[in-house]
């Protein structure tokens, strides 16, 4: 199914647009639209919506020429999913494949990921697995190994827990146009709203092939906020307050959820001996369930750290 790489193949428009947003990307983006080139799947467009980068990201893209559509900004929107959202208004393919700036396909990643969009018609998205690269391209795990639902309703499983990763993404255009709307879009991980809007309303695709390649670096936005870490708390708060459970699982249920991700990021900021950070996650979690006996315990336990002379002093 290989094709010439502008993606070109009729007058009716390609049938994948893949999307790509960029910002200070010059170190990796290169490697990422070649991996998109490398493609057995030919029938796709390629939109880079670079977030008004100062290191010579648009410069590097600029300089495929036709290749690539090439958006640029003129002011950073301090999120991914602005850039994300525009390429997808831009798309003319039926499916927008989603790819940040510094992961890679595999070569049959398309391919792959079009059979099962068409043999699913009903399927408005679908994910696949991804194997974990450090900085240098070496290969590690897979990420989610194990734990990532069939395809089917996924919207209660996915509200504990945010299993998909952006890069591996196929997506009906209108399906990511419809999620969430232009004003609600800031901030970080919001990708997770727009997968829920979509989860609740229709079956959501798992292909369990690791046909991406998600890189794992320290210049990262989540591994430079302890906050995130290991579960996304604000992220599961955000949902809750623009009601993306409703319909999926109780209130309550949905508040248990918070506090159960409140209270595993209290134990492993108190193991850390970040007595701080574990009282900040305990309060967050004490917020939705005072009476919630674990998080009480680990409150008490964490502000009688320092008292006890324990390892470290962090605070929030």
């Amino acid at each position: 199914m290989k094709g010439d790489s502008s993606g070109r193949t009729g007058s009716s428009g390609p049938l994948v647009s893949v999307v790509i947003g960029t910002y200070n990307s010059a170190r990796y983006i290169r490697e990422t639209l070649e991996s998109v080139f490398a493609q057995s799947f030919g029938d796709y467009e390629v939109i880079v919506v670079d977030d008004a980068s100062r290191d010579g990201t648009a410069e590097i893209v600029a300089g495929y020429g036709g290749r690539v559509r090439l958006i640029r900004r003129a002011r950073n929107s301090g999120t991914a999913d602005v850039p994300r959202y525009e390429g997808v208004t831009a798309a003319r393919g039926r499916w927008c494949a989603l790819l940040d700036a510094d992961d890679l396909w595999e070569p049959d990643k398309l391919e792959r990921q079009v059979e099962f969009m068409q043999a699913h018609p009903e399927i408005p998205l679908s994910h696949t697995y991804a194997r974990i690269i450090d900085e240098h391209g070496r290969r590690d795990g897979i990420r989610h190994e194990g734990a990532v639902p069939p395809t089917g309703m996924i919207a209660a499983a996915l509200l504990r827990h945010c299993f998909i990763c952006t890069s591996t993404v196929m997506v009906r255009r209108e399906a990511w146009l419809e999620a969430q709307r232009p004003e609600e879009l800031g901030g970080y991980g919001t990708e997770w709203d727009f997968f829920l809007s979509i989860a609740r309303k229709a079956p959501v695709g798992f292909i369990p092939e690791a046909l991406t390649l998600y890189r794992r670096h320290g210049g990262s936005v989540s591994s430079a906020d302890w906050r995130r870490v290991p579960r996304d708390v604000r992220a599961k708060e955000r949902i809750y307050r623009k009601g993306l459970w409703k319909g999926v699982i109780p209130r309550a249920r949905m508040r248990a959820v918070i506090r159960e991700a409140a209270w595993e990021n209290a134990e492993f900021q108190r193991g850390r001996g970040a007595w701080g950070r574990a009282l900040y996650f305990a309060l967050k979690g004490l917020a939705h369930g005072p009476c919630d006996g674990r998080l009480l315990v680990t409150f008490l336990k964490a502000a009688a750290g320092p008292l006890r002379g324990g390892r470290g002093s962090r605070g929030t």
